[in-house]
This record gives structure tokens, C-alpha cells and sequence, in this order.
């Protein structure tokens, strides 16, 4: 059975570094509720790191209506678009324990990717957003990574 892996721009665009480069791009965090219905939040390449082709770090709020659900099912999909294609990917997760106070952090393996463009357009951006204090924002984002990834090793 093969193993499902990050294409390398996913990994490239998840691999905590560039944030300032990266702060506009927002990617879909999908999960289901307890009731089966979805539930979409937005993320940012600060809360997301590729650690490895098959494996990523999650940190999200706590006590938010994806992290319970994430905590209940085990499973998301990650929604964004680099390099004009559009990536959807989904992942088993595995709750970590504590690293960060407001935050759950969660292990992900890949599970699937799918590759999504059309041959007659390029996509040119997924959702993007402008923040309100950036140097503060960045800052959170790189203290974020710093937690995540001070237990962990990378190959990317």
C-alpha cells in the first residue's frame, strides 16, 4: 500500500519559515460535528507545519468547535491552494499533549491528497486575508512554530 505524501510545494509552503511571505494565505480547515454536519474554520500557515512528507503539527485554539471535533473524530481536511493548484488533504489526527496555554495541539498523518486544477485556467490565489497587527500576529505565529517544533525533528 503506498503511503500518502505532501506534494513538495505543499511541504515548502508548510514549512514554518516565511511567515511574512505567507501572511495573507488563509487555507480551510475542514472537520464534522457530532451531529455530521461539516464545519469549516480558516487557518494559517503559523498553525500548521509539515514535520515530514506524511506528517504535519496542528496547533488550533482550545475549546473551539474544531478542536472538539478533531478531539471526537480524529480526522480533518486541509483546503489550500499554492502554486496555482488547489490541494485538499486529509489527515488521521492524534491529540498531543500540552505545549502552548489556549491551544491543542494535534499530530497529523496524511491519509490522502488530491490535486485539483484545470488544464484551460490557473487558480491565482485561495482565500487571503489582511491582518490587523501583523508584527504582533508574526510574532505569535513564529512562538507557535518555536513550541511545536522544539520536540520534534523535520526533514523538510
Amino acid at each position: 500500500m503506498n503511503k500518502a505524501e505532501l506534494p513538495k510545494a505543499v511541504r515548502v509552503f508548510l514549512n514554518g519559515k516565511d511567515l511574512e511571505r505567507k501572511q495573507h494565505d488563509a487555507m480551510l480547515l475542514s472537520t464534522v460535528t457530532s451531529e455530521g454536519f461539516p464545519h469549516v474554520a480558516m487557518i494559517s500557515a503559523g498553525e500548521l507545519v509539515a514535520i515530514s512528507s506524511s506528517r504535519v503539527k496542528l496547533l488550533v485554539w482550545k475549546d473551539t468547535t474544531s478542536s472538539t471535533n478533531m478531539i471526537q473524530n480524529h480526522r480533518a481536511t486541509v483546503t489550500l491552494v499554492v502554486e496555482g493548484k488547489a490541494y485538499y488533504i486529509k489527515f488521521w489526527l492524534k491529540k498531543e499533549a500540552y505545549v502552548l496555554s489556549g491551544y491543542e495541539l494535534f499530530t497529523g498523518e496524511v491519509a490522502a491528497v488530491k490535486e485539483d486544477y484545470a488544464k484551460y485556467a490557473v487558480l491565482t490565489s485561495g482565500i487571503q486575508f489582511q491582518l490587523h497587527d501583523s508584527k504582533e500576529v508574526l510574532s505569535r505565529w513564529k512562538q507557535s512554530i518555536e513550541a511545536v517544533l522544539s520536540t520534534e525533528k523535520t526533514d523538510s
